[in-house]
């Protein structure tokens, strides 16, 4: 492709990406948490709870979350516990800016100390990318593949903890994962509260992978009602087609500029969150884009300095031996 058109489109996908982009990764946290709303969640710890979240972010005191076809009214404790499960539960420190302090500029200078933290939208290639960084670039990432999290290595490359939820994020934060000198890079769905883990004395350097926004939310709807394996299955989606879907109480809107700008679904979005988001996106993540992998990587491999153990490692991968596909017919 020519290198002067990219920008442009890139450009172009991103705003509608924001723009329109929805899914349910985070939806089955939401659900547990309607269902034992009585449950007492678990207190941050004092440094957590002097972080206070961005301005964007603060409900009015009673609102209804419409979830799987029911209005339930939340009182401010459950709130609360919806915003953890929603969000992460941790904050970073801000800037005068409101971004996240720690988390470098994506055009300034790397620092030596400075990690990479991958900001993974589910079904974006973000499997795929997690195996090409480990087995290729041999950097390493944490990921709880064992019962119980630890500081130990799971396997070559693997810090058996876990950035993927809530619970793991604040153990990940007590135990000071950043500056464990165990992990190379960050991977989780939640940007403010992965944000929140890099420190002054490890920043961190962000990048995303964006798909086409029909193209993402077609794939997960698929995905999910097929995915048994995961808490996010859905058994009763096999009912419905994806336009069914689309026009459904279950299917939740705008989750990128949601989780950027810390916004629950209850609160209705206007042009300043986008505004907002879009802002977040330029100043701190660098942006690849699914449709042109390999691209991306070359991009990714010079923007922080990567370099393969192995000639055409990462290529090889993407090509022969993609992780996660989720193979499904046409939108109908």
């Amino acid at each position: 492709m020519n290198s002067t058109t990219r920008p442009v489109r890139a450009a172009l996908l991103l705003f509608g990406f924001l723009a329109i982009s929805s899914f349910l990764y985070v939806e089955n946290h939401l659900d547990q948490d309607i269902s034992s709303s009585n449950e007492t969640s678990k207190p941050l710890n004092s440094q957590q709870q002097q972080q206070q979240p961005p301005p964007l972010q603060q409900p009015q005191s009673r609102r209804r979350l419409q979830s799987r076809q029911l209005k339930v009214v939340l009182d401010e404790a459950t709130q609360q516990k919806q915003m953890r499960s929603y969000l992460g539960g941790l904050y970073p420190p801000v800037d005068r800016d409101m971004l996240p302090l720690y988390l470098r500029d994506t055009n300034s200078l790397q620092g030596d100390n400075d990690l990479v933290f991958f900001w993974h939208i589910p079904k974006a290639s973000g499997s795929t990318v997690k195996n090409i960084m480990n087995f290729c670039f041999d950097l390493k990432r944490a990921e709880k593949l064992n019962e119980h999290p630890s500081m130990d290595y799971a396997r070559n490359n693997v810090l058996n903890m876990d950035t993927s939820s809530p619970e793991g994020l604040s153990f990940s934060f007590a135990n000071q994962i950043v500056n464990s000198g165990k992990v190379d890079v960050i991977v989780s769905n939640y940007f403010l509260s992965g944000a929140a883990l890099f420190t002054d004395i490890h920043n961190g350097k962000t990048f995303t992978i964006l798909r086409h926004p029909i193209e993402l939310a077609l794939s997960l709807f698929h995905y999910r009602r097929k995915a048994t394996w995961e808490r996010s299955y859905r058994k009763e989606w096999m009912q419905l087609s994806f336009t069914q879907y689309v026009n459904s109480d279950q299917y939740m809107d705008s989750w990128m500029v949601r989780q950027l700008t810390g916004t629950m679904p209850w609160v209705k979005l206007n042009e300043n969150h986008l505004y907002r988001a879009k802002e977040i996106l330029k100043q701190k993540i660098f942006v690849g884009i699914m449709s042109e992998m390999d691209e991306t990587l070359r991009q990714f491999k010079a923007h922080f300095g990567w370099e393969e153990t192995t000639p055409y490692c990462a290529y090889n991968y993407l090509h022969s031996t993609p992780t996660n596909a989720n193979g499904h017919g046409p939108m109908q």
